[in-house]
């Protein structure tokens, strides 16, 4: 599948949504679910990925514009690599579902283990396995996760170390807002411009005031995928 990056429709929701940010106010939620057909929703979205994903993505962060953010997964692995506008990379952070989350640091020449991607974006959210899902079209949940129904016609995705309320619509089902739960408000993903159960247009947004926003010019599901090896680097805050 692909898309331009010029999209007439991504711009709008996008532009609606910083207004609405800069306003203070909360987008307009989804019409709520039918509780009873929760379980239909979950089996849906909680299937495994069509195959080998490959995507790039516009990235806009608070100070930036303009980057690139390329997304590879096979299997349980993966790769993320974010570029400046005219191709140097200046990260690469590679995932394994079991295993540490390591960010490299390609400005600095230097690596680190991390939860989430908050180093990778600035802004603090899902680990990169679930995260993986959810741009692939899934539920945000890997193996060993825990996935219940509310009464309210949402999901509540349990991981290790954090848990997230998943807000659907249906027809086709599709992930519309991932809300961190935690006391005070937490991290926010809101999802948009769905083809099928697939977004186009993902913002993330931290309760200081921080905020992602990627936007999907490419999607593949190739046949047999390398992941991009890794660099040799040491540790970060090395003397």
């Amino acid at each position: 599948m692909t898309r331009r990056t010029e999209r007439r429709t991504g711009r709008i929701a996008a532009l609606l949504l910083m207004l609405t940010a800069a306003a203070g106010c909360a987008t307009a939620p989804p019409p709520p679910v039918d509780p009873a057909r929760l379980d239909e929703a979950a089996a849906r979205l909680g299937r495994p990925l069509p195959g080998d994903l490959a995507a790039l993505y516009g990235l806009r962060v608070a100070r930036s514009g303009g980057l690139r953010l390329a997304l590879a997964a096979t299997g349980d692995a993966g790769r993320l690599t974010i570029s400046e506008p005219f191709g140097a990379a200046v990260s690469l952070t590679a995932w394994q579902v079991g295993r540490p989350t390591v960010f490299y640091d390609l400005r600095e020449g230097c690596r680190q283990e991390v939860r989430d991607l908050a180093e990778v974006l600035g802004v603090g959210a899902l680990p990169l396995p679930e995260a993986a899902r959810l741009l692939g079209g899934r539920l945000p949940a890997v193996a060993g996760d825990r996935v219940e129904a509310t009464e309210s016609g949402d999901l509540v995705v349990y991981g290790e170390g954090w848990a997230a309320t998943v807000r659907l619509a249906a027809d086709p089902w599709r992930v519309v807002e991932v809300v961190e739960r935690r006391s005070g408000g937490g991290w926010r993903i809101e999802l948009g411009d769905h083809t099928s159960s697939v977004p186009g247009l993902i913002v993330l947004e931290h309760p200081d005031g921080r905020w992602a926003e990627l936007e999907l010019s490419r999607l593949e599901w190739p046949d047999a995928l390398e992941l991009p090896a890794l660099p040799d680097l040491p540790p970060c805050g090395l003397p």
